[in-house]
């Protein structure tokens, strides 16, 4: 793996790990989704989108909280329309990413319900883990975050092995100058064999202009510390969705975390990937609304 950190330093990160893309090639809608300011009477979910995403894979689920909640859902840095303006100079990955969530809530004025897919996944549990008291509940769809089979057994160890060695060699390709060769193995990856040439001709060109981006966020997840048993301090109502065609990694990721988190919950469906929240909004919708309105209804509770 020598010769993967050294070229994966020349993008910014040392290690690389896996994200984004589930079954059918689903391309996320590249309209901006604004920046609500909550109402009164009504709790906010924001919703961080999957790497080579943006927060337009979130209108399936909008029309599934609009009568309860003011949904934000913003696109990361480097992706949507925060690319288009320019804004993504500067450091990327997980830790900033959290930072940059976690000053949006600051804004906001008030602790939020997090949803979290893929990559984003792992940013919002990053962010729940520093600033656990912002957060009412926690949504975690098809998480990301690979860096926590490091540290379980020789099984979790091959899957996460598996992963990296898939992005690695997404880290040769690249560095030698096979762009739309580093893609499609990303693709292929998480969408199954022949997604990439399946795929659009304009969703190709996206993806391919966004890879350094892409690759940036694949090394933040290797690089990522932490252990299952620091989960512990994440108090809040928690709900892992994950598909069973996701690859075995990202299943193995959504049960483990559902099981360190006080009060995790798991569910499992069958027949989907790990792009669920674009190719299965209508299953993946009503679980995150009822998780959320379970969440608020004991939240209330408590506070009477």
């Amino acid at each position: 793996m020598a010769g993967l950190g050294s070229l994966v330093a020349r993008r910014r990160a040392a290690a690389v790990a896996a994200s984004a893309a589930g079954r059918p090639v689903s391309e996320p809608v590249s309209r901006p989704m604004p920046e609500l300011v909550p109402g009164p009477e009504r709790s906010v979910v924001v919703a961080v989108h999957d790497s080579a995403s943006d927060g337009g894979q979130w209108r399936g689920l909008a029309g599934h909280l609009a009568p309860h909640f003011d949904l934000n859902a913003p696109d990361l840095p480097g992706y949507g329309h925060v690319a288009c303006r320019g804004a993504a100079a500067g450091p990327r990955g997980v830790p900033a990413d959290a930072r940059t969530l976690l000053g949006l809530i600051r804004r906001i004025g008030q602790p939020v319900h997090l949803v979290g897919h893929g990559y984003g996944a792992a940013v919002v549990l990053r962010a729940a883990l520093e600033r656990p008291g912002v957060v009412l509940s926690l949504t975690l769809v098809s998480p990301a975050a690979y860096h926590l089979l490091r540290g379980e057994g020789p099984a979790e160890r091959r899957l996460f092995g598996g992963v990296m060695d898939v992005v690695a060699s997404m880290a040769v390709a690249a560095a030698g100058g096979d762009r739309t060769g580093a893609v499609a193995r990303f693709v292929d990856l998480w969408q199954g064999p022949g997604a990439w040439a399946r795929s659009r001709a304009g969703g190709r060109t996206r993806l391919v202009g966004e890879l350094d981006r892409v690759l940036d966020d694949l090394a933040s997840l290797a690089s990522e510390r932490g252990r299952l048993t620091e989960l512990a301090g994440i108090g809040c109502p928690a709900l892992a969705i994950v598909g069973l065609e996701a690859p075995a990694a990202t299943v193995r990721v959504a049960e483990l975390v559902a099981e360190a988190l006080p009060s995790g919950v798991l569910r499992r469906l069958p027949r989907v990937g790990h792009m669920a929240p674009l190719t299965d909004p209508h299953l993946v919708g009503p679980m995150i609304a009822a998780h959320l309105l379970a969440a608020e209804r004991g939240r209330l509770s408590a506070a009477a």
